[in-house]
């Protein structure tokens, strides 16, 4: 121990020898060594341990962000966690940045890569976080404003579905602003027609949130209520499909707009790839904003859409109840019924 002390002043002692002395002498104190996971195994381990708590989406993300950086490492992927500096994590911004993605693109690798290293943190893996210490090297974020849909576009998507389930998610997503996931995962027991309501938790923040049924979603549900069971998903033929690919949720909206003939005003982006400013997520922001134009107060709206920071597990009063009915109430009925 004196040795490592003395090599350590003269800066001659390495991260990867400092935990090999370690390991020696507890395992001549306790009989066990001090056991470091390489680079993969941690975040193979920690990728099974998000799959076990958050949803697919989250996961793929993860996954997508890990399986780049493992990549970017290339042999370096068998070295112990504790000899991943911030250099390493500095050299993958980079590696990015030349692939010309977009800086938020960057940005969520980045993040998604410091979460699992802030774990390693906490389970006393590494001696100290290397992706918070290059954090510096990240480009500047500037987010593409999204755009919202108007009331009849949103009535010619709806009448462009290819078919109930479809019609149910865009309905969901502009009359209740459910996010896709939430909508492609709502179900039946999320339906509370004798209050008129729709309980659900947010896949994003696991937030509880009470959202009234207009006019237009009660009307669509009952139609379902008579043809089909009334149990499991909402829209079962979409419930396994995922956001992305070529047949997944994303590109079967882009294939109803264009069969409506509804404009997703496709533009350049941050980075190589072009980017449509109106997408699923767009009917979200609409519903934010017919009813900021109908003059909802934003107190009622972030409630409606779940922004905020109130517990998740709050529950309503009748009044705030009442309160919530009439908001969702303003945004206006569609001149056809929309099936």
């Amino acid at each position: 121990m004196e040795e490592v002390e003395r090599k350590a002043r003269e800066d001659q002692m390495t991260t990867v020898q400092l935990q090999k002395v370690l390991s020696e002498v507890a395992e001549a104190v306790t009989g066990e060594g001090i056991e470091t996971p390489t680079v993969e195994e941690y975040l193979t381990d920690w990728l099974k341990n998000v799959l076990s708590r958050n949803s697919k989406s989250t996961y793929v993300h993860y996954e997508k962000s890990v399986r780049s950086f493992l990549e970017d490492l290339g042999e370096g992927r068998s070295m112990k966690l504790t000899s991943v500096t911030p250099k390493h994590v500095a050299d993958f911004i980079s590696s990015l940045r030349d692939l010309g993605l977009a800086p938020g693109t960057v940005i969520g690798h980045v993040k998604a890569l410091g979460t699992a290293f802030r774990r390693a943190d906490k389970l006393g893996y590494i001696l100290k976080d290397p992706v918070a210490a290059a954090l510096g090297e990240l480009p500047k974020h500037t987010s593409s404003e999204r755009e919202v849909f108007t009331h009849q576009e949103v009535q010619d998507l709806v009448n462009a579905a290819p078919d109930s389930d479809w019609q149910t998610m865009i309905l969901l997503g502009y009359f209740a602003g459910a996010r896709l996931g939430d909508c492609v995962h709502m179900k039946w027991e999320n339906i509370h027609p004798e209050d008129g309501v729709i309980v659900y938790e947010q896949g994003k923040t696991k937030k509880k949130v009470t959202v009234p049924m207009h006019y237009h979603v009660i009307e669509h549900l009952n139609r379902l209520a008579e043809s089909s069971n009334v149990d499991g998903y909402l829209c079962p033929k979409l419930a396994k499909k995922g956001p992305g690919g070529k047949h997944g949720l994303s590109e079967g909206f882009k294939r109803i707009a264009r069969r409506a003939g509804v404009d997703l005003k496709e533009t350049e982006g941050k980075g190589v790839r072009k980017f449509n400013r109106r997408t699923f997520h767009s009917l979200r922001h609409s519903f934010n904003s017919v009813l900021a134009n109908a003059g909802v107060s934003e107190e009622l709206r972030m409630k409606l859409t779940g922004h905020t920071t109130r517990s998740s597990h709050a529950t309503y009063t009748h009044h705030e109840v009442d309160g919530l009915k009439a908001a969702v109430a303003t945004i206006p009925l569609m001149t056809e019924s929309g099936d």
